[in-house]
């Protein structure tokens, strides 16, 4: 692969027509978690979900009524206010049958139902579920929920972990779990569920990623969901693993006669940017982008892994070619999420955990060979506005930006944010 520095410009049709500047942009905190008491939510780790009325939707992997997580909504009123429900509390059933700890956001259908994944709980106890939030048939009702799929774990074959989930055209799910399948050494799959006229869901597991002692050359540990190409391919990334040992960016491809098969599109390496926990996303010219979470510049507020960057990979006649931007310390370090961006100007948008003016993170903006700061956290006193963002950041028409953090805020429970230019 050829490695090179970033002179090229991002594109992709996310955003309005807002333009984001370093030093520009006006930065809220629309809720702290915590302000609903012991019962709220904390430690929010997902994407937010924005409906066409404008209300976020999104989960905490603890607090709740059950300790183990919360399906959330947040909805504007007048005057610039936003109100929380709770719209599910998880570990609400014996042996937490119903799920624990929501690791990833929500996809919804067009019936307004909600679809997550949780780390924990289900049949199995332990491994995890895939679940449906069905809102009430009454104003005032309660949402329903219901386990479309429980993990079984390497004792079943199956995978353990589920990350976030997307639909195909067909209502099919397809995600990862960072852990578990099949054969000898699994460390993670990729999967689809089906469902049936009866109400029913079926699991197919599309690849296991397997190794020698896990030392995978595919690639091992995905803790990032997948993305679609316009001709049915999936890609994705795993954060350990490849011939290098940094984490891979694979694809998937459908096979004529049944199955599916890996390539491996780049394999990072621990001696430069590596160990990507981004998902991917596509550009109307076919170039991914992504985030790496360790290595490169070893700046303020890193540790000793690194600051990570941010990398493109563009298809060429020979394979993939790769560019990147590294994070500095001061403009960001170790991003845990990846990137929206906005054909128009050009820019990706995003969040790092660590680094910024108070090393507890920022929201960035890349454009050309540029990474700038539109916030650092931890900027007001106690971390009222937000430590340490975890997950990607979600735009409305306007070129607004939401997005979370996993500390900080009124309680120290985390916040839900908005950044405007």
């Amino acid at each position: 692969m050829r490695v090179t520095t970033f002179c090229v410009f991002w594109t992709l049709v996310f955003l309005g027509t807002a333009t984001f500047a370093t030093g520009q942009a006006q930065y809220k905190v629309l809720y702290s978690f915590g302000a609903n008491g012991p019962s709220d939510g904390y430690d929010s780790l997902g994407k937010l979900l924005r409906d066409a009325q404008g209300n976020l939707y999104g989960t905490t992997a603890g607090g709740g009524s059950g300790t183990s997580g919360t399906v959330f909504e947040l909805s504007p009123s007048s005057g610039g206010n936003w109100t929380e429900t709770i719209l599910y509390n998880f570990c609400s059933q014996p042996s937490c049958s119903d799920g624990a700890y929501p690791g990833a956001g929500l996809v919804s259908d067009q019936a307004g139902n909600l679809y997550g994944s949780t780390l924990g709980g289900g049949a199995s106890l332990i491994w995890g579920a895939v679940f449906e939030l069905s809102p009430p048939s009454a104003p005032g009702g309660s949402w329903t929920e219901t386990v479309l799929w429980s993990f079984g774990g390497d004792s079943e074959g199956d995978g353990c972990g589920p990350r976030k989930l997307i639909f195909d055209a067909a209502g099919n799910l397809y995600g990862t779990t960072s852990n578990c399948g099949t054969g000898a050494h699994p460390s993670g799959t990729v999967f689809e569920l089906s469902p049936a006229s009866d109400g029913t869901w079926t699991e197919t597991l599309l690849y296991t990623f397997n190794g020698t002692n896990k030392i995978n050359p595919y690639g091992s540990y995905p803790v990032a969901g997948v993305t679609f190409d316009n001709a049915g391919n999936i890609y994705g990334t795993t954060s350990f693993g490849g011939k290098l040992f940094g984490g891979t960016v694979y694809e998937l491809s459908p096979n004529p006669s049944g199955g599916w098969s890996e390539t491996v599109l780049h394999a990072f390496s621990e001696e430069s940017m590596y160990s990507p926990l981004s998902a991917l996303a596509f550009d109307q010219e076919g170039n991914l982008y992504g985030t790496a979470s360790r290595g490169g510049v070893s700046g303020n507020g890193c540790g000793q892994y690194g600051c990570g960057g941010i990398f493109k990979l563009t298809k060429t006649s020979g394979g993939w070619s790769k560019a990147s931007l590294s994070f500095t310390g001061l403009n960001g370090g170790s991003p845990a999420a990846g990137v929206i961006l906005d054909q128009k100007h050009k820019t990706a948008y995003g969040t790092t955990q660590y680094g910024g003016a108070n090393a507890n993170g920022t929201v960035f903006s890349a454009h050309g060979a540029t990474v700038g700061v539109l916030y650092s956290f931890c900027a007001q006193e106690n971390c009222a506005d937000g430590s340490q963002p975890l997950t990607a950041l979600t735009p409305d028409e306007s070129g607004n930006l939401y997005g979370t953090t996993s500390t900080g805020g009124a309680y120290n429970q985390g916040v839900v944010f908005e950044i405007h230019p």
